[in-house]
């Protein structure tokens, strides 16, 4: 059987949007396999797919450097005939190991980024904005140009499971009553711009708890944001700290139990909009506009300041740009009142 190669290594957020392609693509053509070549740890987004193998690359060792792209451009044409390259990463590694396969007179197709777009939409003066294509949606279209052409499915996405992992962890926890609501928080993100200040977590969640019953369940990774969480599992006899706690997998299990994730710009907010549960995302330096919103999510699971109002807005791509006003007014303008507000109304309508 011939295979297509699907490169995308990280980061881990991108890696989690490749899976409706990829998952379409596989029932498009049952005859061809999908190797998707990405590091190990992020196997766990691809398990469960017919048709669908997942080679880690081990970037940091075997496959480091340029002797280590060529030996892993040697083990994947070991493991059978390549029909296509697909590159949906686009960096120096994917162009080094397509010029190696081109040898072979393997074709290869690459991801657009769109960088000139996102670049006019970011910067300080004469902004151009508008809705850009989500990744989701430039990871199909690379398929598209190399013949590949499939419907995207609905959500959930992720085929991977561990309920005994998770029945488990929640078996001390009473059974979930009739008008219990189930919220997910994760209020962290890789980049200062794109976090609201964690200390309007708390009354967030006060004002939420007036109105509803609610269990809590604290999402996040390493020890620093384990610490910060352990003061909101304190403060709520209805927190949970899932941080640390399950594996990969079993956090994505859960997930999907869940009737709410509030979130800011991250990887969390990906996951759980691809297990197909509301999400309620809060954005600072970033945009939606910039192809890394929500997936099939409305504007109203997305709460933000205006750029009628913050004219700087947005400001970066990625969150890692220094605040063009130096005070992150775009995330501090925004209220826990507002927040609260917005997340009662999408449980309401859940």
């Amino acid at each position: 059987m011939k295979q297509l190669l699907i490169f995308r290594f990280s980061a881990m957020g991108d890696v989690a949007l490749l899976t409706p392609v990829v998952r379409a693509i596989a029932e498009a053509y049952p005859d061809r396999q999908l190797t998707v070549v990405t590091r190990q740890k992020f196997a766990v987004f691809f398990e469960g797919l017919p048709g669908v193998r997942v080679f880690g690359a081990d970037l940091d060792g075997r496959h480091k450097g340029m002797a280590g792209l060529y030996r892993l451009h040697l083990d994947l044409k070991q493991a059978g005939p390549v029909e296509y390259i697909i590159d949906t990463h686009q960096n120096l590694r994917t162009a080094i190991l397509k010029t190696f396969f081109r040898f072979s007179g393997i074709p290869s197709v690459t991801l657009d980024k769109g960088r000139q777009e996102k670049k006019a939409l970011t910067r300080q003066e004469n902004k151009i904005r508008r809705p850009l294509p989500h990744s989701i949606e430039r990871y199909l279209d690379t398929f598209t140009r190399a013949g590949y052409t499939a419907t995207l499915g609905v959500a959930p996405y992720f085929a991977t499971s561990a309920e005994t992992e998770v029945q488990a962890f929640l078996k001390n926890i009473s059974a979930k009553k009739s008008n219990e609501v189930w919220l997910g928080v994760a209020p962290f993100a890789q980049h200062e711009p794109k976090m609201w200040p964690f200390e309007r977590i708390q009354p967030t969640l006060e004002l939420i708890r007036q109105q509803r019953p609610v269990r809590i369940f604290l999402f996040g990774g390493g020890s620093a944001e384990v610490a910060q969480l352990q003061t909101l599992e304190n403060a709520f006899p209805e927190a949970i700290l899932v941080a640390g706690k399950l594996s990969f997998r079993a956090e994505l299990t859960l997930i999907r139990q869940l009737d709410l994730m509030l979130c800011m710009d991250s990887g969390n907010m990906h996951l759980a909009a691809l297990s197909g549960i509301p999400v309620l995302s809060i954005w600072g330096a970033t945009h939606p506009y910039a192809g890394f919103g929500p997936w099939a999510q409305s504007e109203a699971n997305i709460v933000q300041i205006s750029p009628d109002e913050l004219s700087c807005r947005p400001c970066s791509v990625f969150g890692n740009k220094p605040c063009f006003r130096g005070d992150l007014a775009c995330m501090h303008w925004i209220t826990p009142e507002q927040v609260a507000q917005r997340a009662l109304q999408l449980l309401d309508s859940h």
